[in-house]
């Protein structure tokens, strides 16, 4: 149900600290993280080999984490270095834990859970906007008890805006006038969507006084494989271009925890007054709003699923907004399809990830 041969966000930077681990379930696999002496992120299976305690419970020791229950210690390659209930004895070949692929990149920490050789830190999405600076950024993070396939398709479908988010994202000119155009690629899709000469919505219009007018809005959603999407949103007076009026740029990336629940991650980054620091809160405060009522829904869309996780088995009902949702369904199924045809080979008897260089 996943596609594993992709970069998700595993944490927000600020997340990660020197002080002690952390822990999050990821594609229904616990991972551990911390960081080494000299900042850079490592992650491994949140399980020891020995009695399966979580490792997450131990001791961060520089570039080492030690179990919480009988003291074997793992170095940043998964491999133990120390077995102190049996210090005259060989340490077993299976002492070992499985290490992951990170890249700490625009003010995220990225993890490949698939195949570790085909992990290539080019093919993390380009969110540059959120360590650029230029930009003013900022992010959060929810936990969502539904699959993420589910808050895709919501998100590529912008046009419950005027029904769940009436009060801060909508009105009733955004459902009727909207033109749109779906772009696909290979592991990509992109829906724009253009709402002409109405009325700037209630978030926009207590952003900036000075769009009381009728505006364009426009609002292009990039979404990558597997579940990673960012949000090209703006309002400009109505007929000016683009450059004329105010965009923000908005993170919507999923990261699947179980089959039934998903991290959201989500931001907002701007370059228009992006020097006050009270644009940048007002917008997380919005988005944080918004996505809690997109949580709402969307977990209610799940309890009526009755334990289903994939909602086309249902055969639902399909309008023509969820053109773009289907595309992308579509690829993640050919991309698992694919993964399934052509599992990684591993001799060992766990995968450590290849050394990849953290950016700062």
């Amino acid at each position: 149900m996943f596609v594993r041969n992709a970069w998700y966000i595993a944490a927000w930077t600020k997340e990660v600290t020197r002080v002690g681990a952390f822990t999050r379930t990821l594609l229904g696999q616990p991972v551990v993280m911390f960081r080494r002496r000299d900042g850079t992120p490592v992650a491994m299976h949140d399980r020891c080999p020995h009695r399966f305690a979580p490792l997450s419970c131990g001791k961060v020791n520089g570039d080492t984490i030690q179990c919480a229950y009988h003291g074997m210690t793992f170095s940043d390659t998964g491999r133990c270095v120390s077995n102190p209930t049996q210090p005259d004895d060989k340490i077993p070949r299976a002492a070992r834990v499985e290490t992951y692929p990170v890249v700490e990149r625009h003010n995220m920490i990225w993890i490949w859970l698939g195949d570790p050789d085909r992990a290539d830190p080019e093919d993390i999405p380009d969110y540059y906007q959120y360590d650029h600076p230029d930009w003013a950024s900022d992010g959060g993070h929810l936990l969502v008890n539904a699959n993420y396939q589910l808050l895709t398709d919501n998100l590529l479908d912008l046009t419950h805006i005027a029904f769940v988010h009436a009060d801060i994202l909508g009105n009733p000119h955004v459902a009727k006038q909207s033109e749109t155009q779906t772009d696909v690629g290979d592991r990509s899709v992109v829906e724009r969507r253009i709402i002409r000469d109405g009325p700037a919505v209630p978030a926009w219009r207590l952003a900036f006084d000075d769009y009381d007018g009728n505006v364009d809005l426009w609002m292009d959603m990039h979404w990558e494989a597997g579940a990673n999407m960012i949000l090209d949103v703006g309002v400009t007076p109505t007929g000016k271009a683009r450059d004329d009026g105010i965009a923000i740029f908005g993170l919507d990336c999923l990261t699947p925890e179980t089959a039934t629940s998903t991290h959201y991650f989500f931001g907002a980054a701007h370059k228009y007054r992006s020097q006050e620091p009270a644009v940048t809160s007002f917008w997380m405060k919005a988005l944080e709003y918004a996505f809690n009522q997109d949580k709402a829904i969307v977990e209610a869309v799940q309890s009526r699923m009755q334990g289903e996780w994939d909602i086309l088995k249902m055969n639902p009902v399909v309008n023509k907004a969820d053109h773009a949702a289907i595309q992308a369904r579509r690829i993640v199924q050919r991309l698992i399809d694919e993964e399934e045809q052509h599992p990684p080979h591993n001799d060992c008897p766990a995968a450590t990830a290849p050394a990849i260089q953290a950016e700062t």
